[in-house]
């Protein structure tokens, strides 16, 4: 008797061990997907528009109060991302106000800016590339990477 119950808990913890094993694999190999491959209807079509910076200086001119005491204005390039409007381009504006840096989003479809806000992580702000962004009569800020 006490050999069939030592084989039934061999058998609970190998059963165990199994599916912490499978449930380790499976959060492995979903570490290697993390980027999306865009199917061919989501790659776009053209690169964004050419007056994507004045647009974007424009708008920001218009709901920032005080955009003039801000420093230091600096844009990345757009990315094709799927928002909540659907497939768009992002940019990420990053400035200084008051000795802070901020970071503002705003997503474009053509000339019309359908969503701005300001960054949160998942628009990926943080790892893109700036430039000095004229427009906004930036001078960048040194870099960090």
């Amino acid at each position: 008797m006490q050999h069939l119950s030592q084989r039934r808990a061999a058998r609970a913890s190998g059963s165990s061990l199994r599916r912490g094993l499978v449930a380790l694999l499976t959060a492995a190999a979903l570490v290697g997907c993390n980027e999306v491959v865009l199917a061919e209807e989501h790659i776009p079509e053209s690169p964004p528009d050419p007056s994507y910076r004045a647009v974007i200086a424009n708008y920001l001119k218009t709901i920032f109060k005080n955009y003039s005491s801000y420093e230091a204005f600096e844009i990345s390039d757009p990315r094709w991302v799927h928002a909540f409007q659907g497939w768009n381009w992002l940019t990420c504006v990053r400035f200084v106000d008051r000795n802070r840096r901020r970071t503002y989003v705003l997503i474009l479809n053509g000339t019309t800016i359908v969503d701005a806000h300001y960054a949160v992580q998942t628009d990926d702000c943080g790892a893109q590339t700036y430039s000095v962004f004229e427009q906004m009569g930036g001078w960048g800020l040194d870099p960090i990477h």
